[in-house]
């Protein structure tokens, strides 16, 4: 946006309203060094491919309490302040465009969908420490030594948040696609059967 500005410099407070040109944007031809190319799901459905590495997570001073579920005046209860690190988190995500033939009203329609095809969630270390729980030494050597066990719950869990996110962002798309197809098929500048269907194994 270009502000053309009065040239009258007679007062300070000149009323006249400020005039903007608007310039149309050219998009480049290249991103990121690779030329940039139309959609084609012929040649590749993939309409979505994220890749993230080398993430670190950290959640410092939260608040924690341990204690047995079903606690009797004489077993421990742990309570402080712990700091966590996921280190190297790992995740890659595609997305691929497809047609899927459902029933809608007693007809036999075909509507175009997403479709999660590659979902991989990695992680290397996952660091646990605790502060003023009145027992820091012992708690932290528990804790180191089951490292590997604790590293590989949060993955797994990290792991499940991720598929059932992803599963819920889908779902909502293709109830919306269901609805309005010939919008997403114009968005993409495709036709239904420039697409293939969806084979679902059973």
């Amino acid at each position: 946006l270009d502000p053309v500005m009065s040239s009258s410099a007679e007062s300070d407070l000149d009323d006249t309203p400020e005039v903007y040109h608007c310039k149309p944007t050219v998009l480049p031809k290249q991103f990121g060094g690779k030329k940039l190319t139309r959609f084609n799901p012929r040649v590749d459905p993939t309409i979505l491919l994220l890749e993230m590495k080398k993430l670190t997570l950290k959640l410092d001073k939260f608040r924690f309490c341990i204690e047995k579920l079903n606690r009797t005046i004489f077993d421990p209860t742990f309570a402080g302040w712990g700091s966590l690190s996921v280190q190297n988190v790992s995740i890659r995500l595609r997305v691929e465009c497809r047609k899927e033939r459902i029933i809608k009203l007693g007809h036999d329609l075909t509507v175009p969908v997403l479709q999660c095809q590659e979902l991989f969630v990695a992680l290397e270390k996952v660091q646990f420490e605790v502060n003023d729980t009145g027992a820091d030494w012992i708690l932290n050597k528990a804790v180191e030594h089951f490292s590997s066990s604790i590293t590989e719950a949060v993955e797994t869990n990290l792991k499940e948040q991720v598929k059932e996110q992803v599963h819920f962002a889908l779902e909502n798309l293709n109830s919306y696609f269901v609805v309005n197809p010939d919008l997403m098929l114009s968005i993409l500048g495709i036709t239904m059967d420039d697409l293939e269907e969806n084979v679902v194994w059973v």
